[in-house]
């Protein structure tokens, strides 16, 4: 072996040596950044959409309906979802809020929200264009929605109805896992669309939930 063939092994393993050495102290396991990691980024993605209000935390002591708070909150994400109902400041949407937190944070479920008027606006932007089926279509890939506050439709459009009957007619026939909240109960909805609807949103798309 020359000279130079000896050099040239001898640096190759004193590289070797100093590189197991240098391993040798790396720890076991890296932990990455909360903020870098799947669920930490989710967690950023999450306070994005979340209205800030309902990003604190919650103080028990505080809640009207603790035992309904808890049921919705801890919704496992399958169909039928919760439809949660009663009068106004009993913590229904921060409930849902609680529950689409923990099922997209540490679970990784997408989910999509609406408050009421915006579901309508957007099923009517949709139906100008005769693409309704791909409002549905669109909304099918995610894995729970959220309508809030369903009584806050504009009853002056007799439209604003018929979609509200058409969206929950879908969430019961596909099976859609959807939250929705109304501070109106069973009586004051028959009166408004019918008992029809008021069974589908009450029975079929949802299980009730009284706040």
């Amino acid at each position: 072996m020359s000279t130079t063939d000896t050099t040239t092994a001898v640096a190759e393993i004193d590289w070797k040596a100093a590189f197991q050495a240098a391993c040798a102290h790396l720890p076991d396991k890296v932990e990455l950044p909360y903020a870098l990691t799947p669920e930490g980024e989710r967690m950023a993605a999450f306070k994005r959409i979340c209205p800030p209000e309902f990003m604190h935390r919650i103080d028990r002591t505080q809640l009207p309906k603790p035992a309904a708070f808890d049921l919705l909150a801890g919704w496992d994400g399958s169909y039928p979802g919760p439809i949660g109902f009663g009068i106004t400041d009993t913590a229904k949407t921060r409930a849902a809020w609680s529950a689409l937190g923990r099922l997209y944070v540490k679970e990784n479920r997408p989910f999509a929200w609406f408050p009421a008027r915006r579901l309508a606006t957007e099923l009517e932007r949709y139906e100008k264009h005769d693409a309704a089926s791909e409002f549905f279509r669109a909304y099918s890939h995610y894995k729970a929605l959220f309508v809030d506050d369903i009584d806050k439709i504009n009853w002056q459009f007799e439209s604003q109805k018929e979609q509200l009957f058409a969206f929950y007619d879908w969430i019961y026939r596909a099976n859609v896992p959807c939250i929705t909240t109304t501070n109106k109960d069973r009586v004051w909805w028959a009166d408004k669309m019918g008992d029809a609807f008021t069974r589908r949103i009450f029975e079929d798309a949802h299980f009730e939930i009284k706040f």
